[in-house]
């Protein structure tokens, strides 16, 4: 039977583990597939939807239960982007059951599997998986202009900051000042004249696999959604990039390197580029305040769930109140 662990969500996303299956559940999902599992195992990687590995004898695959609380049609809107994505870059790809479709409901709750993608996540940023991804995010973005996916974005600062209480955030002042003083200056910029379609949303390095030297696929896409391109660039210099505080002038070099890829595929527009710097500013916050919200304010007991606190993401801040407007 089906057991749901009771957790708030109004907003979902990463990996984890909120909601536990028994091997008969996981038997009864995949007998949709015409599939029978041999084991399976929690993902615990990530920190908002939940995620598990499945054996069979025809493979590998990930079965995904949705705790976004969004629409059928929402999620599966994603779900039929991605089928379509694959076509242009490698992806996350979902299984169909035997009646043709790529969203299933149980006991409650929307799940899709998707197909297992062979290698390991991305360790080692590099010249080459720099170059790699640019040119990945620049096909995806020339083939997502103007697609659309009708949900509201889960990565947002300003949701998060009116959750939080910034004075019972354990960090030091300084710190709570310049968090404050770059939420006020972020909340001036207006992006929506900026060129948009379907962004990643959630680009960070182990949302990436790779194979000798090759990446394999990008996956997690639920948090995927219609804005400014920008936001993609922001989430790679913030979290390939500057977060593993490379000397500076290799973090000069990773930042040309990065940007001039992406260029070679699809070119920034003036405005864009006056606009970066806000872009970078904005995605690095909201992963801040998500991962405050989330490790400070939401109770996560007895929650298979990744450590990912935002202690590792203050030393952006060095970078960010530098920004002028």
């Amino acid at each position: 039977m089906l057991k749901f662990i009771e957790i708030f969500f109004i907003i979902g996303g990463e990996m984890a583990v909120y909601t536990v299956l028994n091997i008969e559940d996981i038997t009864t999902i995949l007998a949709k597939y015409n599939l029978i599992p041999l084991h399976y195992e929690g993902i615990k990687d990530g920190i908002l939807n939940t995620n598990y590995l499945v054996f069979t004898s025809k493979g590998k695959f990930v079965l995904r239960v949705l705790e976004g609380h969004r629409s059928y049609e929402a999620e599966k809107e994603e779900l039929d982007f991605l089928l379509e994505l694959n076509t242009i870059i490698p992806c996350s790809v979902p299984c169909s059951t035997v009646d043709g479709e790529v969203l299933i409901k149980y006991n409650g709750r929307m799940m899709s599997l998707f197909y297992f993608i062979e290698g390991e996540k991305l360790t080692e940023i590099n010249e080459n998986f720099l170059t790699q991804i640019g040119r990945l995010l620049g096909k995806m973005h020339l083939f997502s202009k103007n697609k659309v996916l009708n949900r509201k974005t889960r990565i947002d600062e300003k949701y998060y900051f009116s959750k939080i209480n910034m004075e019972q955030v354990p960090i030091t002042e300084e710190e709570r000042k310049n968090l404050l003083s770059l939420y006020e200056k972020i909340s001036m910029i207006d992006f929506s004249s900026l060129p948009c379609g379907v962004i990643h949303n959630d680009i960070f390095p182990d949302n990436i696999f790779v194979k000798d030297g090759v990446v394999s696929g990008i996956i997690d896409f639920n948090d995927s959604t219609f804005a400014p391109f920008i936001f993609d660039l922001g989430i790679v210099i913030n979290y390939w990039i500057r977060i593993n505080n490379f000397p500076p002038e290799i973090e000069k070099r990773y930042v040309e390197i990065f940007l001039n890829s992406y260029e070679s595929v699809r070119k920034l527009t003036p405005e864009e580029k006056s606009l970066l710097d806000m872009g970078i500013l904005k995605m690095a916050l909201a992963f801040i305040f998500l991962r405050i919200n989330k490790f400070s304010v939401e109770d996560n007991h007895n929650i298979l769930i990744e450590d990912k606190t935002y202690y590792e993401l203050l030393p952006l801040l060095k970078y960010l109140s530098l920004i002028h407007i």
